[in-house]
């Protein structure tokens, strides 16, 4: 196929899912969210344009098939385009007739179909993903005590909205948790420079995610993080070639968005290189919470934050260390594409630490590392692989990690937290892909922490595709032991089935 239809194709699918959007989060991890294809790539991914390999990656540097670009253009025509758009997807059609009779698609009458379809209101796009969850528990506490329980959960629901005010400004917005909790404006080619890019607002900042050191999907959640959150201030991004730099400048204005912050400065600092074969980053944030421990102290001891309290006792305000959560982390990782389906990585943290809350660690300079090997089913023909083996010195801190670091009764608890001991951990983490419809998925992992002993978890299940939009996932897990902010409780045991429901729309 020509170059000049590849890139018809590309142009004419982005506009489809533009015109009709979904939602995916990072849906394929070979595509950074700093690549410069990774919006088109999202948005056809979201609406089920693009399926990628069992293993979750897109092989951009692969060249298509036809039969495969044709897969493309009928999910096209399912999916709808209208207006001058719609030339151009009648063109492909013409193009890949034979191939679309092939898969069986109508292309007969498809003109007077496409001219009822609406192209949005007023360059709007809204999507969003609901995931609930039915669990039923069976626990034993650290005293032996066992309980039974079961119920609903709505484990996420966001709301989604995009909006091109230009061709290189555009807004964005999210609702989670009954408020607009990320909004932003982004401004490409920023001053004229080409591949400089700013945003504004509250937004996003995750930069372990593009080098590979965690895996989040909708089994899992976002899995082994250690630094991430929710900025409010200024990011500037400059792509050149196969170098980006990244420079941020906020606050963490914790869960009220609408709240003035006084303190809780962050700063960060990116550059990374990256070609097919390898890349390499080199990371650094710096968090400044003074200010953050402006309380009432009550004469008998107890405190209640400030804000909208009203108390009838002796009080005096104060401002206090014990209250910050001062610190620097810095890390760098380097990661290897051997060949199609084998990836070798990892990263080494350290920070420096001040204060963490009211606990100042003994080993205010403690360290962490992570290696992680993937290996695709088109490798291994029946599965794919990923396996991660690290470990976390006492005292280190993770600010905003999930996942199966905080293994809870069937939802993610805070892994938030100081580490209490010397902390080694192992997971090794398989999906097998059957069509398009079935999947199966297992998982081991333990932690193996110095004075408090192991936690285990070994995890098994499958899931089914109703649609592109609409997944189902059944599983069962059995959990020795516990982990909540930093310290591991190997007394405790839990026996979990688990039923999710995710609807992307």
């Amino acid at each position: 196929m020509s170059m000049k239809k590849m890139l018809a194709v590309v142009a004419a699918a982005s506009l489809v899912a533009v015109a009709a959007p979904a939602f995916a989060a990072n849906p394929f991890s070979d595509v950074p969210m700093n690549h410069w294809a990774y919006d088109a790539v999202e948005q056809m991914a979201a609406k089920g344009i693009l399926e990628g390999y069992p293993n979750g990656t897109f092989k951009g540097n692969r060249a298509m098939t036809r039969y495969e670009i044709a897969q493309m253009v009928a999910r096209m025509m399912a999916n709808g385009v209208g207006g001058a758009d719609a030339d151009k997807l009648k063109a492909l059609i013409v193009e890949f007739a034979p191939e679309l009779e092939a898969l069986g698609v109508k292309v007969d009458g498809f003109d007077g179909r496409l001219s009822k379809l609406e192209k949005g209101v007023g360059g709007i796009r809204i999507w969003g993903q609901t995931r609930f969850d039915f669990g039923s528990t069976k626990h034993k506490d650290d005293h032996g005590v066992e309980t039974r329980g079961h119920g609903f959960e709505f484990h996420r629901a966001r709301l989604f909205m995009h909006r091109d005010l230009s061709d290189k400004v555009s807004f964005d917005f999210r609702w989670h948790g009954g408020q607009f909790d990320r909004w932003w404006a982004t401004a490409k080619d920023f001053l004229g420079a080409q591949g400089l890019t700013f945003r504004a607002g509250a937004f996003y900042v995750d930069w372990e995610g593009p080098d590979n050191m965690y895996d989040s999907n909708d089994m899992w959640d976002d899995d082994g993080l250690f630094v991430d959150g929710t900025v409010r201030g200024v990011n500037l991004t400059y792509n050149r070639g196969g170098f980006t730099f990244d420079a941020l400048a906020g606050s963490d204005y914790g869960n009220d968005i609408y709240k003035k912050t006084t303190g809780d400065e962050m700063y960060g600092l990116r550059l990374k290189y990256e070609t097919p074969k390898f890349w390499l980053s080199v990371n650094g944030l710096h968090f400044n919470g003074t200010g953050k421990g402006e309380t009432v102290r009550y004469v008998d001891g107890t405190t209640v934050d400030i804000d909208g309290t009203t108390y009838d006792k002796v009080a005096e305000k104060y401002r206090g260390k014990d209250n910050d959560t001062n610190f620097k982390v810095y890390w760098a990782s380097l990661g290897f594409r051997f060949f199609n389906g084998v990836t070798l990585n990892g990263a080494f943290w350290k920070e420096d630490i001040d204060s963490i809350g009211k606990v100042t660690p003994k080993d205010d300079d403690p360290k962490a590392y992570k290696i992680v090997l993937g290996i695709d089913q088109s490798v291994l023909k029946f599965t794919n692989l990923r396996a991660e083996y690290g470990k976390m010195d006492k005292g280190f801190y993770v600010y905003n990690g999930s996942g199966w670091m905080s293994w809870g009764p069937y939802n993610a608890n805070d892994a938030t937290g100081t580490i209490a001991e010397d902390t080694k951990f192992l997971k090794i983490s398989a999906v097998q892909k059957w069509g398009k419809k079935f999947s199966t998925y297992e998982r081991y992992a333990h932690m193996d922490q110095d004075d408090n002993g192991k936690a285990k978890e070994l995890q098994f299940g499958i899931g089914y595709a109703y649609s592109p939009n609409l997944k189902f996932y059944v599983d069962y897990t059995k959990l020795d032991g516990s982990m909540s902010k930093g310290k591991v409780n190997d007394k405790t045991e839990d026996k979990v089935i688990r039923f999710r429901t995710v609807l992307n729309f």
